[in-house]
């Protein structure tokens, strides 16, 4: 009988393994994930931890709260039963692995202010939250991960940092998508000065796939490439950046990629009023990080058809005026192949129909809530600026949040996630 038992659990668990090898692998973080990070598991099969305070206790973190949720161990799932500001009294750092936190649960929405948000665990997804710590922070990023494995980040608004807004660099099987990239601090008490970023990016198997990035004098992104002492092979680099809306960078746009690997496909570049750069993307050449290759093909910048029919006419070389056309050439023809590096699974768009369905369509940044369908006036005034090429406040480059939260300021914008409003 025993055996009898045993042979027929083997055959169940066959049956299920093939099963689940037809319909595709193992399950997605949820429907709609897309990228390398798109299979990351998270707090999947873990206890439900329910957020009902918006408190915050860095000393002694209390029951209830979020910073209490993610000190946790073991596979948890976090969903709120809360909605407005969590005003972070230090550093929320998420130290302890499988963990979903689930933004689109709270009645009205959640904002996360006051401080950065460190991602230092693997097997994490995050989704419809806003991390918009502002100007009294301190010198620091509105959420951020590093050497960290298994990660997707869907539907997330950031926003209001002076280093970096979002800087996702040297992990591995990561996804940042669907998500709200804007408003980096330039003159906000960074320790070198002028700053207004928006990211690193980098990674090994890592995506950036549908995200909006707005509102950023440089960094737009920097590829890391393989800087800054990464844990894996620089064999193993590769970043795949694609159907993403690029909009009003000022000084550059994107750069970098010092001995990566990457894919730059069918982005849609935006100028606004502090646009300076007239290239999408410039190569940085090192000696001492020989090996740069790029996949470079159907990025549009708006207004620049030339540019759409070839895209080299949209790159650029660090210090070329300093070097002469072959040294130029030279750099383009080691580091620019005919054929995309692995892409994972999932649709690709158009540059044009991305813009579509992130600017027109809405399909980018925190929302949903709990009701349905939600999105805050700082995302809706973002898209609408994209639509029409201008910026509300100057030229869209701000110094704190107060130039566009306006005179109700942090009391003012809090009142959008309450019952009251709705």
């Amino acid at each position: 009988m025993a055996k009898a038992i045993t042979l027929f659990c083997t055959l169940i668990w066959f049956a299920l393994s093939l099963s689940q090898a037809q319909a595709g692998g193992p399950e997605k973080a949820f429907d709609g994930a897309l990228g390398f990070g798109q299979y990351t598991q998270g707090g999947r099969g873990g206890k439900l931890l329910v957020v009902t305070s918006l408190a915050d206790n860095p000393e002694h973190p209390e029951p209830g709260t979020l910073r209490h949720a993610v000190k946790q161990k073991g596979p948890r799932i976090i969903e709120f039963a809360v909605s407005g500001v969590i005003h972070l009294q230090d550093v929320l750092e998420i130290t302890q692995d499988n963990v979903t936190i689930n933004g689109q649960t709270s009645p009205y929405g959640i904002v996360v202010t006051g401080a950065q948000t460190s991602i230092k665990a693997n097997q994490v997804i995050l989704r419809y939250l806003r991390f918009r710590p502002g100007a009294e922070q301190g010198e620091g990023d509105a959420l951020n991960a590093r050497d960290r494995q298994h990660i997707i980040i869907d539907h997330c608004s950031l926003s209001w940092a002076n280093d970096e807004v979002a800087s996702f660099y040297n992990n591995q099987w990561f996804t940042l998508q669907n998500s709200i990239v804007s408003e980096s601090l330039k003159e906000a008490g960074h320790h070198k000065g002028s700053h207004g970023y928006g990211g690193i990016w980098g990674g090994a198997k890592a995506s950036f796939i549908r995200n909006l990035i707005a509102h950023h004098d440089s960094r737009n992104p920097r590829i890391n490439g393989y800087r800054l002492k990464p844990p894996y092979s620089q064999s193993e680099t590769l970043v795949d950046i694609r159907n993403n809306v690029f909009f009003n960078w000022g000084d550059n746009s994107g750069y970098g990629a010092e001995g990566g690997k990457f894919n730059l496909i069918n982005n849609y570049y935006k100028p606004g009023p502090a646009s300076e750069a007239e290239h999408f993307f410039q190569f940085w050449s090192s000696t001492d990080l020989p090996g740069t290759q790029a996949y470079v093909a159907g990025n549009v910048i708006h207004g620049k058809p030339e540019v759409e029919s070839n895209n080299r006419l949209g790159l650029s070389v660090k210090n070329q005026n300093k070097m002469s056309q072959q040294e130029v050439e030279d750099v383009y023809s080691s580091a620019l192949v005919n054929s995309p590096f692995e892409q994972p699974e999932g649709a690709t768009l158009s540059a044009n129909d991305a813009f579509d369905l992130l600017i027109v369509k809405a399909d980018v940044g925190a929302n949903q809530n709990a009701h349905g369908a939600f999105q805050d006036s700082v995302d809706m005034r973002l898209l609408n600026e994209v639509k029409r090429g201008e910026a509300t406040f100057g030229n869209g480059l701000i110094n704190t949040e107060h130039t566009v939260l306006g005179a109700g300021g942090w009391a003012a914008y809090a009142l959008e996630f309450s019952a009251k409003t709705h």
